[in-house]
């Protein structure tokens, strides 16, 4: 056997280890379990976020949850703004001692993001650029599953926005050993592509072309979202949730609050039904919950982020991107006459 063999890069790798650890035994038996219970992988749009690179070359995140690549973007120039700013002590406080020049530079960066759809930037001599995730559930004839026991849920009712971000900070790192579960579900996810008669031919392309400049896979942790049984099909209700609890509230939210603004015919009845269906959900933390002859449900997702040579996937082609940077939307309403002139200061 030769010993001098060249190893295989890390984009291409899924190391694998043992671990004694109780908790993360049961996660894993919950996750084989779970793949076979739900066989089925199903896709929600995909999310965005902004990276900074590592001094070691892996990538942490500076945000996530974005809908758009341009929502990232714009969240990516806020921060630069923020450190541009920053001042010792203060609420956004640049994560390092911060000279001058640096300030200058990310200065610099940000108003550049404001006339420029960029997803690659190198600032101060930082590597910084936007990433995309699919966002997975997994079916089955049960349904669409829900949070499992093992998924952090801190926070206690009405609190869920509260809890800690467990992504903000997260470094992607292909080179990081997994359990052998974790190995076998990312393989599992390597080949997904979206399906369905509202996806198109180009996206499906994309999603081929992805698979392969970017071919292997990184789960990051999961998040949650409600979603509605109509006709006997599960669609989506809300976006992403960090938590189920921050989920739960969300849902608990809309039955009190949203859904009589939106259904102005509801009677007494109706409204009562949707109340009771809140504090129901308040008082047992449960993943599923009906009111007035609607039926809700918690799922858990599963955030894939798709690793090539170069790091994690950047947006593609195909993915929905319609508003253009902040000044050349300011831009464009002025030339229609939707701002006054006198605005332009403010």
């Amino acid at each position: 056997m030769d010993d001098d063999a060249v190893p295989f890069p890390d984009h291409l790798t899924i190391r694998v280890t043992h671990t004694d650890d109780p908790v993360s035994a049961v996660a894993g038996l919950e996750a084989w379990e779970s793949r076979g219970r739900y066989p089925n992988l199903l896709m929600m749009p995909p999310v965005f976020g902004a990276l900074e690179r590592t001094p070691e070359g892996a990538w942490r995140i500076l945000g996530f949850h974005n809908t758009t690549p341009q929502t990232a973007r714009d969240d990516l120039g806020h921060t630069f703004r923020c450190w541009a700013n920053s001042e010792p002590g203060g609420r956004w406080e640049a994560p390092w001692d911060i000279t001058d020049e640096e300030r200058a530079a990310y200065t610099a960066a940000y108003e550049r993001l404001e006339w420029e759809k960029l997803d690659e930037l190198t600032v101060a001599g930082r590597q910084y650029r936007i990433f995309r995730a699919e966002q997975v559930l997994r079916g089955g004839p049960d349904g669409v599953e829900p949070p499992r026991p093992t998924d952090p849920d801190p926070a206690p009712v009405g609190q869920g926005h509260r809890a800690p971000s467990r992504v903000d900070g997260y470094v992607i790192d292909p080179a990081a050993a997994v359990t052998l579960v974790d190995g076998i579900v990312r393989l599992d996810l390597m080949s997904l592509v979206p399906t369905g008669r509202f996806i198109t031919e180009e996206v499906r392309a994309d999603a081929r072309l992805a698979s392969a400049q970017y071919p292997n896979v990184l789960v990051l942790p999961v998040h949650c979202a409600v979603a509605e049984q109509r006709d006997g099909r599960w669609g989506p209700m809300t976006g992403a949730c960090e938590t189920p609890q921050a989920a739960r509230d969300s849902l608990a939210a809309y039955l009190r609050e949203f859904a009589p603004m939106l259904n102005p015919g509801l009677d007494e009845e109706e409204l009562a039904a949707y109340a009771e269906a809140a504090d129901r959900l308040d008082a047992s933390r449960a993943n599923t919950v009906e009111a007035a002859g609607r039926r809700f449900q918690l799922v858990r997702v599963e955030p894939v982020v798709r690793l090539g040579p170069d790091g994690p996937e950047l947006p593609r082609a195909s993915d929905l991107d319609p508003d253009p940077p902040i000044r050349v939307q300011e831009e464009r309403e002025r030339a229609a006459g939707w701002v006054p002139e006198d605005d332009e200061e403010d």
